[in-house]
């Protein structure tokens, strides 16, 4: 049984969908005015698991998640740059989806972006002010009315009487309580975005454009909405009025899931704010050039997607490390059930009992740990204690001789860390490979530069040049790289402490 935890109630649930089977995830995506950052990618890295578990353990999901292309900051950038808005935020749509594929996120079902659904706005917003539930002000603006809505505060806990000035409103003299919400912002210059409308020329208010794309998607009560914690309100809590009330029909989402705020640390662990005047942003990017992508991957699944995850450099570097012995690991394994020798159990070392018992039971304590509100970082402690057992064992000549059944077993948890996780989906090789090219080049060094004093100790050694070749291994050895030799030749990789 799948069990989430439900910011709506509060309480950590069994997940019952309206149909048996197939899950209608939406999930607030991004406002397309700038590249994707760090802080960005908690939460599309966090539904990414979503689905991917949802998807493993049998359920058929239709995985919504929006563009965001209209709105205030995409105008103001765009008149910056002398383009059309929607020429700009077509433009960061585009970096977005190759940002994301860099680091192995599913493209969602549907990608849904607000200026292809403005007729869905449009109807929406009629039913709210026919309702009584939404009015014109004098501004040209429309506006939802908080107090019609019985049930506004259910998903933040806030009570209308609280929502004055300072409470995360604006406050205008347009508005009937400082609380209400633009659905529909007024645009009468020709100049500027906007669509006509039977309330006047303009363009959506930021909160309806998720409620209305939901609902032609997923239906006007739909399985469950995802987002960062910092759209519990007033995005989401205002999401719900206007849907419900529209419709007619609740709850807009059975179950509404949050994931906690990245936050940058600097060396000593204390918390810095990210902003572009610190110009400490830290995109999607320019961690990818540095170092491979499952090293990103792995700092995400490490914390629990509710929990507040720190990133440093320092962080970083550790999930790199970890990387790298999970991939030793599956050298290991690999070499081991390619040969194909094996022994009982009873014959073979502690350490090969070790690891089929951890193999043995991983995918189960794997599934049960992710069943349990997606827990990534119980799941993946699992997958290390694993990887250390695997290790272990490579390390100890007799298991590795025979212990090709014994290690078997790992395979499948292998399979299951990527297909949830995405990581350890390469060949050890391949990802090797990569590590190498971007580490060096994050030093300001090259693989063609290690290549050259490799051959030199290689042409060393075949000249019989013996205190040459043992010197170039020392200089080579400080620039932490590890050389390996054997009958077909030497290759290297830079070290794993490096």
């Amino acid at each position: 049984m799948i069990r989430i935890y439900n910011t709506l109630t509060r309480t950590t649930e069994p997940l019952v969908t309206n149909e048996a089977g197939k899950v209608g995830l939406y999930v607030c995506g991004m406002t397309v005015y700038d590249y994707c950052h760090i802080g960005h990618a908690r939460a599309m890295m966090a539904f990414d698991v979503v689905v991917r578990h949802l998807r493993r353990r049998g359920q058929q999901v239709n995985f919504v998640r929006n563009h965001t292309d209209v709105d205030d900051k995409i105008i103001n950038r765009a008149r910056e740059a002398d383009v059309a808005p929607l020429e700009l935020s077509a433009h960061f749509i585009r970096e977005l989806d190759a940002d994301l594929d860099s680091v192995g996120l599913l493209r969602p079902t549907l990608a849904p972006q607000v200026s292809q659904h403005i007729p869905e706005v449009i109807t929406m917003i009629e039913a709210l002010v026919r309702k009584g539930h939404a009015y014109s002000a004098d501004n040209g603006d429309v506006y939802f009315s908080i107090e019609s809505f019985a049930g506004y505060g259910k998903l933040s806990g806030r009570r209308v009487d609280d929502l004055r000035e300072g409470a995360r409103v604006a406050v205008e003299a347009s508005k009937r309580h400082p609380g209400d919400f633009a659905l529909w912002k007024a645009a009468p210059d020709a100049a500027d975005l906007g669509w006509d409308a039977p309330f006047g020329r303009g363009r959506p208010g930021w909160h309806i454009e998720c409620s209305a794309m939901a609902a032609r998607h997923l239906g006007d009560s739909f399985d469950i909405h995802g987002g960062g914690i910092d759209l519990v309100f007033p995005h989401h809590e205002n999401e719900i009025a206007q849907a419900e009330c529209a419709s007619g029909h609740e709850p807009f989402a059975r179950t509404w899931m949050h994931n906690g705020h990245l936050t940058l640390v600097d060396a000593g662990g204390d918390p810095v704010k990210m902003s572009k005047s610190l110009g400490n942003v830290v995109q999607i990017r320019d961690i990818v050039a540095r170092v491979p992508a499952e090293a990103l991957r792995l700092m995400y699944v490490g914390t629990h997607y509710r929990s507040p995850l720190p990133f440093s450099d320092a962080g970083l570097g550790d999930a790199l490390s970890v990387l790298d012995r999970v991939y030793l690991a599956r050298e290991t394994l690999d070499d081991v059930v390619a040969r194909g020798v094996s022994a009982p159990l009873d014959e073979l070392p502690e350490t090969a009992r070790e690891a089929n018992r951890l193999a043995a039971g991983f995918v189960e304590r794997f599934d049960q740990s992710m069943d349990e509100d997606f827990n990534s970082a119980a799941a993946i402690g699992h997958f290390f204690e694993l990887v250390r057992a695997i290790n272990r064992f490579g390390n100890d000549k007799k298991a590795r001789a025979r212990g090709a059944d014994a290690l078997r077993p790992a395979l499948a948890a292998f399979d299951a860390v990527a297909d949830v996780f995405g990581i350890a989906a390469l060949s050890p090789n391949a990802y090797f490979d990569e590590a190498k090219v971007k580490r060096l080049r994050a030093q300001g060094r090259s693989v063609e530069a290690v290549d050259t004093l490799v051959a030199e100790r290689t042409a060393a050694r075949n000249a019989k040049e013996w205190a040459r070749a043992d010197a170039l291994r020392v200089e080579l050895d400080a620039q932490g790289i590890a050389v390996m030799d054997s009958p077909g030749g030497s290759t290297w990789r830079v070290r794993v402490d490096a």
